[in-house]
Order: structure tokens, then C-alpha cells, then sequence
């Protein structure tokens, strides 16, 4: 789910960093003219979230925005990202419902704004505008509590305010996070939180002047986004040669083909890496009744599937079948940690890692969630709609724990005879451009 419309991302809250609620943060960045460039954009990035959306969001949700619990939220996202060990105080549920709450929120407020059809009739777009500014200013806001500048531990009952505070900052987290994936950086959170901090003044004070100036700001900005455009135009080239020699590992593991183009048969050679049982591959899966899940740790339709697939696993374990989830290798170590934990799962599903990628190569077309159910010779049947096949997969287990193996029978369109031939299309290629490195509202 994404909730761009309230902020960036989408996290939840971490003990380790809470500490005493008391005892005021110290403030270790600083900005000066010999701070590094990593240092400067992590400002600037906290200077940017913090304008637009300190700014903007308590009007648009009528929620005054605690900055103390945004930074604090900020903190554990990042720590929740970077450290398996770190449990949650909120849940992802839990932030999923103070997002709806909001979004609806937003919603409700907007069309209040908007002059029906009738009074459009008689307004220019001038008036229109007035209007709408008018009434906007006139829907209540919930005031934002003091900035302390200290550290906080949420109570077991939070606020409404709190919570949507939390949410905010965890987004940012999770952005800032993302963004230094992207550059290949480990950007230092704490000069991010000195840009908020100083946007919040801003927000609060328009005569407060910021460490870093508008100009030197756009100047950071305009630097990184040039890194960025040769970071992904080297990412580009890497991952063309990555994906030749991918087709070249997995050519020899492909065998007899479907008339779909994918392989005939489950290859049990592929190479995965153990999460929860040892192993370079799947082979100690081959020769058994095998119901196998493909993953990823952030998709939402994943999330929903496996405790369903966790469950299907407990019932047929006993008759035989032997459960095996597969994590993509687009994932890392911590989020599939963090899935686990998440769907419950037990040692009925074992878990690895397609980190060399082979079995998405071969097995998948990018999308997941993808069910194989797989007969002891290595021939099987994918479910690509779990959701609407759940009660069909499950009847085809119970037949093949009886030895009746289960058959995937492919249909697949053939054009008709005087169909004409699509025509040629020629395109320009271009090379893409990066697109500017900024906070979305």
C-alpha cells in the first residue's frame, strides 16, 4: 500500500532508539562551509521534507504535525530498517489505519473547499481561488504541541496526533533510507534531522534563516542530481551485463520447455541461499511432494497470502507435503527476516533466498506472489492467482498425497489465420534523464 499522499513511505516504531523521555537530544551535526557534500544534501533533504510538508500537511488533514515525535520516528524507521533484531512499537496495522484515517481526512477536507456547480457558474477562476483559500483557512487545525527537541517514548495509548506525527517521520525514514540506496551513500540521518529541525523553524518563524541558503541548497541539489543520472546510467550498464550472464548460468539448468517458454520441469540444481535451513540449492526438496511459495518481502499481496500458505502447509504436512518458500532476489537478509517473523511462519516452511536470481530467471515473470505445487518427478502446475485458485490448489494437494500428480494445463492464444501482422513501430531511443532529487508533498 502506498501512502504517498500523506508522506514518503511507510515503517512502523522501534524501541532501542526511545530512551528517556526526558533528557533533551543531543545535537551532533552541524552545517558549516567545510561539511562534506553527503552532509549538505542530507540538510537539504531534511530542509525539503520539513518546508513542504510542515507546511502543508496540518491544512490539508487538520492535524498539527509534533515535530518531536516526527524526528523520533525518523530515528527508529531508520534503525528498524538497518538492525532484524529491532522490534516494532507500532504495528504496520496499526499505521495502516491512521493512514486511511487521514487520507479520508484529506479527502473530506478537500471537497469542502470545492464551490458547488452553481456557484462556478458565476465565479471567474480568480474568485474560484479566493474562495477556495478562504474556506481552507477556515477549517480547524489541531494545534501542534511545543518543540521540546527531546527524545520520546509514545504512550501505550497514543494520541491520534501521535500517531499521524509517527507515521510522517517514519515516511521520512524510510525515504532518506531509499534515497541513499539509490546513491550507493549511507547519508548521515542526524544532518537530515538538522534540516527538519531548521524547517520547522522556518514554518514557525518565516524570518528564520536557514543554515544553508535557498541558492546553496538548489547548488546541492543540482550536483546530486547529476551523480544520480551517472549512478543509474552505470546501473543501467550493470545490470544489462548482469542479465547476460544470468541467461548464461540458467541456460543449462532450463531443459525441456513448456509451450509457454518455461521450463518443463522443476530444476532442483538452482542455486538458493538458506534463510532458515541449510543448503546452496534446493536439492534437498527434489523427489517430493512439494508445494513451493514465491515472495517478496515488500509486497503487500505476499503479506496477505502467507499466513494462508502457512496454513494450507499445517494442514497436508502430516499426509506428506513438504512446504518451501522462496524469497526473490530483488530482497536482502533483514526484510525477509522481518517476513518471517510477520507471517508466523514455522518450521513447516522452510525459506530461502534466490539471491542469484535463477529461480525468478526461470520460474517467474516478475510478478509476485507466484504457488507451484510440484510432482515428485519435477513436473508442476503454477498458480499465478492465489487468491481465486486457493480452494483449487488445495484440492490438487489432497489428490497428489493420494499419487495422482497434478498437471498444469496451458492455454495458450494463437492468432488467427488472416490476422494481418502488427506493424512496425519505430521508436527514438533516449537516454533517460534523471529526474530531480526532491521531497514529494
Amino acid at each position: 500500500m502506498k501512502l504517498k499522499k500523506i508522506a514518503l513511505g511507510t515503517a512502523a516504531l522501534a524501541l532501542f532508539a526511545c530512551g528517556d523521555a526526558q533528557k533533551p537530544v543531543t545535537q551532533i551535526a552541524a552545517v558549516s562551509p567545510n561539511s562534506t557534500d553527503d552532509q549538505k544534501f542530507a540538510y537539504m533533504l531534511g530542509a525539503q521534507f520539513g518546508l513542504q510538508n510542515f507546511s502543508n500537511l496540518p491544512w490539508q488533514t487538520g492535524e498539527g504535525i509534533d515535530e518531536d515525535v516526527v524526528v523520533q520516528a525518523f530515528h527508529d524507521a531508520l534503525g528498524n530498517l538497518t538492525d532484524s533484531t529491532v522490534k516494532l512499537q507500532l504495528t504496520h496495522d496499526s499505521l495502516a489505519v491512521v493512514s486511511r484515517r487521514i487520507q479520508n481526512n484529506m479527502r473530506d477536507r478537500y471537497f469542502k473547499t470545492q464551490p458547488d456547480s452553481n456557484m462556478i457558474k458565476n465565479m471567474d477562476e480568480k474568485q474560484i481561488r479566493a474562495y477556495v483559500d478562504s474556506v481552507r483557512k477556515a477549517q480547524p487545525v489541531t494545534a501542534a504541541p511545543e518543540v521540546k527537541n527531546e527524545k520520546v517514548t509514545l504512550p501505550a495509548d497514543p494520541s491520534e496526533q501521535q500517531k499521524f506525527s509517527y507515521l510522517v517521520g517514519v515516511q521520512f525514514g524510510n525515504q532518506f533510507y531509499n534515497i541513499g540506496r539509490q546513491f550507493q551513500t549511507d547519508f548521515d540521518g542526524d544532518y537530515f534531522v538538522l534540516g527538519l529541525r531548521d524547517a520547522g523553524k522556518k514554518v514557525r518563524d518565516s524570518s528564520f534563516v536557514m543554515v544553508l541558503p535557498d541558492d546553496s541548497l538548489k547548488a546541492v541539489g543540482d550536483r546530486y542530481n547529476e551523480k544520480m543520472k551517472t549512478i543509474r546510467e552505470e546501473m543501467i550498464k550493470k545490470q544489462q551485463a548482469e542479465e547476460e550472464k544470468l541467461k548464461a548460468e540458467v541456460a543449462s539448468l532450463r531443459g525441456d520447455t513448456l509451450i509457454n517458454g518455461m521450463p518443463a520441469k522443476m530444476n532442483f540444481k538452482v542455486k538458493t541461499t538458506g534463510i532458515t535451513v541449510k543448503g546452496e540449492d534446493l536439492s534437498a526438496f527434489a523427489g517430493k511432494p512439494l508445494l513451493m511459495f514465491y515472495f517478496s518481502a515488500t509486497c503487500g499481496h505476499c503479506a496477505h497470502a502467507a499466513p494462508q500458505i502457512l496454513e494450507i502447509a499445517k494442514e497436508f504436512a502430516q499426509k506428506g507435503l513438504t512446504t518451501v518458500s522462496v524469497a526473490s532476489g530483488g530482497n536482502n537478509k533483514p526484510g525477509i527476516r522481518r517476513f518471517i517473523d510477520d507471517a508466523k511462519f514455522d518450521e513447516t516452511v522452510s525459506v530461502v533466498w534466490d539471491e542469484a536470481r535463477q529461480f525468478g530467471e526461470l520460474y517467474s515473470d516478475g510478478y509476485v506472489p507466484k504457488v507451484y505445487l510440484v510432482n515428485p518427478d519435477g513436473s508442476y502446475k503454477q498458480y499465478a492467482a492465489f487468491e481465486s485458485e486457493k480452494e483449487t490448489l488445495k484440492k490438487e494437494i489432497a489428490e497428489l498425497l493420494q499419487g495422482k500428480n497434478v498437471e498444469w494445463k496451458i492455454e495458450v492464444k494463437k492468432p488467427a489465420e488472416d490476422a494481418a501482422p502488427a506493424p512496425e513501430v519505430k521508436k527514438d531511443v533516449k537516454k533517460a534523464e534523471a529526474k530531480p532529487v526532491k521531497a514529494k508533498k
